[in-house]
Protein backbone atom coordinates (compact mmCIF):
# COMPACT_ATOMS: atom_id res chain seq x y z
CA UNK A 1 0.00 0.00 0.00
CA UNK A 2 2.72 2.64 0.63
CA UNK A 3 4.48 1.83 -2.51
CA UNK A 4 1.87 2.50 -4.35
CA UNK A 5 1.42 5.58 -2.70
CA UNK A 6 4.90 7.17 -2.93
CA UNK A 7 5.35 6.13 -6.36
CA UNK A 8 8.96 5.80 -7.58
CA UNK A 9 10.09 6.55 -4.09
CA UNK A 10 11.82 4.31 -1.92
CA UNK A 11 9.94 3.06 1.76
CA UNK A 12 12.24 2.00 4.76
CA UNK A 13 11.13 0.34 8.11
CA UNK A 14 12.19 1.47 11.00
CA UNK A 15 12.62 -1.86 13.37
CA UNK A 16 14.99 -0.16 16.01
CA UNK A 17 14.18 -0.93 19.64
CA UNK A 18 13.03 -4.96 18.57
CA UNK A 19 11.09 -3.14 15.71
CA UNK A 20 9.01 -1.11 19.20
CA UNK A 21 8.51 -4.26 20.93
CA UNK A 22 6.69 -6.23 18.12
CA UNK A 23 9.58 -8.80 17.94
CA UNK A 24 12.33 -7.62 14.97
CA UNK A 25 12.78 -11.31 13.82
CA UNK A 26 8.85 -11.13 13.15
CA UNK A 27 8.36 -7.61 11.50
CA UNK A 28 11.30 -7.25 9.58
CA UNK A 29 11.13 -10.67 7.58
CA UNK A 30 8.02 -9.88 6.57
CA UNK A 31 7.93 -6.42 6.30
CA UNK A 32 11.06 -7.87 3.03
CA UNK A 33 8.55 -10.84 2.11
CA UNK A 34 6.14 -7.64 0.86
CA UNK A 35 9.26 -5.71 -0.86
CA UNK A 36 10.90 -3.96 2.19
CA UNK A 37 14.51 -3.44 0.90
CA UNK A 38 15.51 -0.61 3.19
CA UNK A 39 15.90 -0.92 7.33
CA UNK A 40 17.14 1.09 10.21
CA UNK A 41 17.82 0.59 13.74
CA UNK A 42 19.03 2.94 16.34
CA UNK A 43 22.68 0.93 17.13
CA UNK A 44 25.03 -1.74 14.97
CA UNK A 45 24.39 -4.38 17.77
CA UNK A 46 20.62 -4.23 16.36
CA UNK A 47 21.73 -4.46 12.86
CA UNK A 48 23.67 -7.23 13.59
CA UNK A 49 21.03 -9.35 14.56
CA UNK A 50 18.67 -8.50 12.20
CA UNK A 51 20.65 -8.32 8.83
CA UNK A 52 20.73 -12.00 8.68
CA UNK A 53 16.93 -12.45 8.77
CA UNK A 54 16.99 -10.01 5.50
CA UNK A 55 17.39 -10.73 2.05
CA UNK A 56 20.91 -9.91 0.82
CA UNK A 57 19.50 -6.85 -1.28
CA UNK A 58 18.45 -5.38 1.76
CA UNK A 59 20.20 -2.63 3.47
CA UNK A 60 20.39 -1.89 7.20
CA UNK A 61 21.25 1.23 8.24
CA UNK A 62 22.10 2.82 11.43
CA UNK A 63 20.34 5.42 12.81
CA UNK A 64 22.91 6.85 15.27
CA UNK A 65 25.93 6.15 12.87
CA UNK A 66 29.15 4.82 13.90
CA UNK A 67 30.23 5.08 17.46
CA UNK A 68 34.16 6.35 17.50
CA UNK A 69 36.15 2.86 16.86
CA UNK A 70 33.04 1.26 15.37
CA UNK A 71 33.44 2.48 11.67
CA UNK A 72 35.62 -0.73 10.50
CA UNK A 73 32.92 -2.93 12.29
CA UNK A 74 30.36 -1.24 9.68
CA UNK A 75 32.25 -2.30 6.78
CA UNK A 76 32.58 -5.69 8.18
CA UNK A 77 28.98 -6.51 8.75
CA UNK A 78 28.00 -4.54 5.35
CA UNK A 79 25.81 -2.31 7.45
CA UNK A 80 25.31 1.67 6.67
CA UNK A 81 25.83 4.20 8.67
CA UNK A 82 23.88 7.42 9.29
CA UNK A 83 26.07 10.14 9.95
CA UNK A 84 24.84 12.55 11.91
CA UNK A 85 28.66 15.09 12.73
CA UNK A 86 30.88 16.10 11.24
CA UNK A 87 33.45 13.59 13.83
CA UNK A 88 31.44 10.59 12.22
CA UNK A 89 31.70 11.75 8.45
CA UNK A 90 35.52 12.88 9.11
CA UNK A 91 36.20 9.21 10.77
CA UNK A 92 33.77 7.33 7.80
CA UNK A 93 35.90 9.18 5.24
CA UNK A 94 39.28 8.18 6.80
CA UNK A 95 38.26 4.79 6.41
CA UNK A 96 37.33 5.24 3.03
CA UNK A 97 40.62 5.99 1.76
CA UNK A 98 42.40 4.11 3.93
CA UNK A 99 40.24 0.81 1.97
CA UNK A 100 40.60 3.24 -1.19
CA UNK A 101 37.27 2.91 -2.04
CA UNK A 102 33.59 4.63 -1.70
CA UNK A 103 31.79 3.58 1.01
CA UNK A 104 28.04 4.32 1.27
CA UNK A 105 26.45 6.72 4.12
CA UNK A 106 23.38 8.37 4.36
CA UNK A 107 23.94 11.96 6.02
CA UNK A 108 21.42 13.47 8.11
CA UNK A 109 20.41 16.78 8.37
CA UNK A 110 18.90 18.45 11.79
CA UNK A 111 16.34 20.99 10.49
CA UNK A 112 14.89 21.12 14.29
CA UNK A 113 14.30 18.02 15.93
CA UNK A 114 17.97 18.57 18.20
CA UNK A 115 18.65 15.10 18.34
CA UNK A 116 20.53 13.76 15.53
CA UNK A 117 22.30 15.22 12.56
CA UNK A 118 24.29 18.23 11.64
CA UNK A 119 23.57 21.48 12.90
CA UNK A 120 23.45 24.62 10.57
CA UNK A 121 27.20 25.22 11.65
CA UNK A 122 28.54 22.12 10.40
CA UNK A 123 26.39 21.62 7.77
CA UNK A 124 27.63 24.92 6.19
CA UNK A 125 31.46 23.58 6.72
CA UNK A 126 30.20 20.71 4.88
CA UNK A 127 29.21 22.61 2.12
CA UNK A 128 32.84 25.08 2.12
CA UNK A 129 35.48 21.85 1.89
CA UNK A 130 35.11 20.48 -0.95
CA UNK A 131 37.08 17.50 -0.12
CA UNK A 132 35.24 16.58 3.57
CA UNK A 133 32.82 13.60 1.42
CA UNK A 134 35.60 12.65 -0.53
CA UNK A 135 35.25 8.55 -0.69
CA UNK A 136 31.69 8.91 0.76
CA UNK A 137 29.05 7.87 -1.53
CA UNK A 138 25.83 9.66 0.00
CA UNK A 139 22.83 7.35 -0.80
CA UNK A 140 20.49 9.53 0.92
CA UNK A 141 20.06 13.01 3.20
CA UNK A 142 17.59 12.58 5.65
CA UNK A 143 16.25 14.27 8.32
CA UNK A 144 13.71 13.30 11.56
CA UNK A 145 10.17 15.81 12.04
CA UNK A 146 9.47 16.54 15.42
CA UNK A 147 6.06 16.33 15.06
CA UNK A 148 5.37 13.51 12.32
CA UNK A 149 2.48 12.10 14.20
CA UNK A 150 0.60 15.58 13.52
CA UNK A 151 1.41 16.19 9.68
CA UNK A 152 -0.50 19.93 9.75
CA UNK A 153 1.59 20.66 12.36
CA UNK A 154 3.60 24.19 11.87
CA UNK A 155 6.69 22.82 12.92
CA UNK A 156 7.11 20.47 9.92
CA UNK A 157 6.44 23.25 7.32
CA UNK A 158 9.20 24.92 9.17
CA UNK A 159 11.18 21.87 9.15
CA UNK A 160 11.03 21.49 5.68
CA UNK A 161 12.02 24.67 4.35
CA UNK A 162 15.04 24.17 6.97
CA UNK A 163 15.93 20.65 4.80
CA UNK A 164 14.97 22.48 1.79
CA UNK A 165 17.62 25.06 1.97
CA UNK A 166 19.95 22.34 3.29
CA UNK A 167 19.75 20.40 0.33
CA UNK A 168 20.98 23.80 -1.98
CA UNK A 169 24.13 23.85 0.06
Amino acid sequence: QLKARVGNADCAAVVKADAYGLGAAQVAPALAAAGCRQFFVAQLDEAIVLKPLLPAAATVSVLHGPAPGSEAEFVARGVQPVLNSRPQIDAWRRLAQGLDRELDAIVQVDTGMARLGLDGAELQGLAADAQSLAGIRVRCVMSHLACAEQPAHPANARQRERFVAARRM
